[in-house]
């Protein structure tokens, strides 16, 4: 092969947040021509990554932007232009460096890896006298590198990158804030249809992992009802995609899915869900109040219109009748509830919202594993007070920030686990977002959140996990009295246990830890 003079055309990704430089060594044909990094479909880079941060692939060039931003990673390529053969390194001649000051003016940057031996070369010749920083080499993701199996670049890479990830605790931000934040994202370039589709996405991968993981932890260990392991790993974001892979006969193992869908954009993100959900061989019912083609809110329509493709037409249950919807949910393994989302407020949930829950809340009751959109239907996303009925979630993938309702003390009955899943790089976007809002967008401090004083009279809160007080002070009876208006999930049944008893408190496997310890 005649070797080809190449001029590097891909702008490099950071900001002055970004901590960690990657290097590779020259934009392979593939990348050049889909005009970004690692662009080879067979190139594990972007899965790599995704598994070291537990998220979704990311699909887009703006997605993996994103990505690459949030974690406060910068990318670019050694070399500005070489003679080189086709993608191999080996062949590189006549090399020139890029001007990497841009980076290194810009950001702080405390660490260089090059994702194969060739970069890490090129690097130590040309560019670690000037920047004084040492490369460290991380193999290969090309499929070249066949010898690298998936679960050990997975780990190599994590092991490199973990020293420099964020320790900023979450954020919280009002239902408004979060409003004004959505809106100046949009206006920023990414539109609301991609936070749609990165929000479904990750509702479906943490509802797979979460059961997945419970799945394993119930082959490995007798069941207890009144203990629960909180060490359980989600699986790398590969599990699922290999098993939508596998032959019909061994499919009997993934979950069945049913996806309750309300009309608005909550609604949108379960349709996204089922999608990514079919892709990936799972059984899917969606239960949807309108057709896809009436639905109205926007992206939801569009959201919707495209799951559709992918589903079959009697997957989809319009406005169902009770025993149709019960017989649906019978075969349940997961429920997603996507019914209503942080615009919620009241006391009541209107029909058919309200038969849904129920039904879903027995089936639940009955073992399946109930995974709510940003927040339980039913919930207040602002107050956390609960409507009749109100979904109970096992686990709950809230979008971008924690929202003051899910750290109240009644919400981590209807709650269960809460995880931020962050679809968006926000912290360009925040200051203005809190100097509009005020002081109710705060950071969260000790892993603790604040709970609405005006509402509840008492804080709590934790980061990621479920759900518990932060403050010794706030008594049982204290939280009662002050919260009597709310509604309890244990007057309602008897799956949890009652945190203001004077009995000594035996967590249910809805809870990850004690919420009052």
């Amino acid at each position: 092969m005649i070797p080809t003079h190449v001029d590097h055309a891909i702008d490099p990704v950071f900001d002055e947040r970004s901590r960690v430089l990657m290097l590779g060594t020259m934009p392979s044909p593939a990348s050049r021509e889909s005009g970004f990094f690692y662009g080879h479909p067979q190139n594990r880079f972007w899965r790599v990554l995704a598994a070291v941060f537990d998220e979704p692939v990311p699909e887009s060039i703006e997605d993996k932007r994103d990505l690459l931003l949030r974690r406060r990673i910068a990318l670019w390529d050694v070399l500005a232009s070489c003679d080189i053969e086709g993608a191999s390194d080996a062949s590189i001649r006549n090399a020139h460096p890029n001007d990497l000051s841009r980076v290194f003016e810009a950001a702080d940057i405390q660490a260089v890896f090059a994702t194969g031996a060739k970069a890490g070369q090129l690097y130590a010749r040309f560019c670690q006298k000037a920047y004084g920083i040492p490369c460290v080499t991380l193999p290969s993701t090309s499929p070249a590198n066949a010898k690298a199996r998936l679960g050990d670049l997975v780990e190599a890479y994590r092991a490199a990158l973990a020293p420099y990830a964020s320790k900023e605790e979450p954020i919280t931000l009002s239902v408004p804030q979060v409003v004004a934040l959505e809106q100046t994202i949009a206006a920023s370039g990414t539109p609301l249809s991609a936070l749609m589709r990165r929000a479904g996405r990750a509702l479906a991968k943490c509802a797979l992992d979460e059961f997945e993981a419970r799945r394993e932890a119930s082959t490995k260990r007798p069941v207890r009802s009144n203990a629960t392991d909180g060490n359980n790993k989600p699986p790398a974001e590969t599990a699922p995609s290999a098993a939508a892979n596998l032959p019909e006969a061994d499919r009997r193992a993934l979950p069945h899915v049913v996806v309750l869908c309300g009309s608005g954009n909550n609604g949108g993100d379960g349709w996204v869900a089922a999608e990514y959900l079919e892709q990936r061989g799972c059984d899917v019912c969606v239960v949807t109040p309108r057709a896809p083609e009436d639905i109205d809110a926007e992206p939801a329509h569009e959201a919707a219109l495209h799951a559709t493709a992918q589903l079959s037409p009697a997957s989809i249950l319009v406005t169902p009748a009770h025993r149709e919807l019960a017989q649906a949910l019978d075969a349940a393994d997961i429920i997603i509830d996507a019914i209503l989302g942080t615009g919620f407020s009241g006391n009541t949930v209107r029909e058919p919202y309200g038969a849904w829950i129920e039904a879903a809340n027995a089936r639940r009751a009955k073992g399946a594993l109930a995974v709510a959109a940003d927040v339980p239907s039913g919930l207040s996303a602002q107050t956390g007070k609960a409507a009749e009925p109100c979904m109970k979630a096992d686990l709950t993938v809230t979008m971008m920030t924690l929202k003051p309702g899910l750290s109240t003390p009644y919400a981590f009955a209807f709650c269960g686990c809460v995880r931020i899943a962050p679809i968006a790089y926000i912290e360009p976007h925040l200051p203005h977002v809190l100097e509009e809002g005020g002081a109710s967008g705060r950071r969260a401090e000790n892993s603790q959140r604040s709970a609405s004083a005006k509402a509840h009279g008492c804080e709590n809160a934790n980061g990621h996990a479920a759900i518990k007080p932060a403050s010794p002070d706030c008594k049982p009876a204290a939280a009662q009295k002050a919260n009597a208006e709310f509604i309890r999930a244990e007057a309602e049944d008897d799956d949890g246990y009652d945190p203001y008893s004077d009995r000594r408190p035996e967590p249910e496997p809805l809870f990850e830890r004690d919420p009052w310890a």
